[in-house]
C-alpha cells in the first residue's frame, strides 16, 4: 500500500515538472536548445540562446528549480503591456509546435487540408501533423474555436514553439 502510495506522487511530481517545465519553455526570451528534467528530489536544467546585448532572466527557472516538491513557484509578472494589435480578435490561442519537424496540413500530399481559416475546430480536432525522425506526430486543437490564422506553409520546417495556428474561443 505504501509502494503504490509513492509511486501515485512520484507520478504527480513528474506531472507537475512536465507542466512547469513547458510554461517556462514558453516565456523563455530565446531559443530553447536543451531541457533536462529529473524526477527523483526534481531537478530542471534549461538552456537557451539569446541575443548577445540581452542577459537571459533566471528568475522563472531559478523559482522552478529551487521550488520544494508540491510547491508552485509564484507567476512571474506579466510583460508590460504591448500597443494592441486591431487585428488580433480578444482571446486569441495560439497553438504552438510541440517539437522541431516538418509541417503538413493534410494527412497526405494534395489531401485537403484537415483545417482552413475560418473553420470551427473542437477540442481534440486534427489541425495538422508534424513529422519527426520518421514519426507521424497529430497536432490538435485545446479548446473549441474559429480558426483565425494558419502560420507555416505546407511542407515548412517548424521550430519547437513556433506559432502554428490562432484559434478564436467560441461558446
Amino acid at each position: 500500500m505504501t509502494t503504490e502510495t509513492t509511486t501515485a506522487a512520484d507520478t504527480m511530481t513528474v506531472e507537475e515538472l512536465r507542466t512547469q517545465t513547458r510554461l517556462l519553455a514558453g516565456e523563455l526570451p530565446g531559443t530553447l536548445r536543451r531541457i533536462t528534467l529529473k524526477a527523483g528530489g526534481i531537478s530542471v536544467d534549461v538552456e537557451w540562446e539569446t541575443a548577445p546585448a540581452t542577459a537571459p532572466a533566471p528568475t522563472p527557472a531559478a523559482a522552478l528549480a529551487t521550488a520544494p516538491a508540491g510547491v508552485q513557484p509564484a507567476a512571474p509578472a506579466p510583460p508590460a503591456a504591448a500597443p494592441a494589435d486591431p487585428d488580433r480578435p480578444a482571446g486569441l490561442v495560439q497553438v504552438t509546435a510541440p517539437l522541431v519537424g516538418t509541417f503538413y496540413q493534410a494527412s497526405s500530399p494534395g489531401g485537403e487540408p484537415f483545417v482552413q481559416v475560418g473553420d470551427i475546430v473542437e477540442p481534440g480536432h486534427q489541425l495538422a501533423i508534424i513529422e519527426a525522425m520518421k514519426l507521424l506526430n497529430s497536432i490538435t486543437a485545446d479548446v473549441r474555436g474559429r480558426v483565425h490564422a494558419v502560420h507555416p506553409q505546407d511542407g515548412e520546417v517548424v521550430e519547437y514553439a513556433q506559432p502554428l495556428f490562432d484559434l478564436v474561443p467560441v461558446d
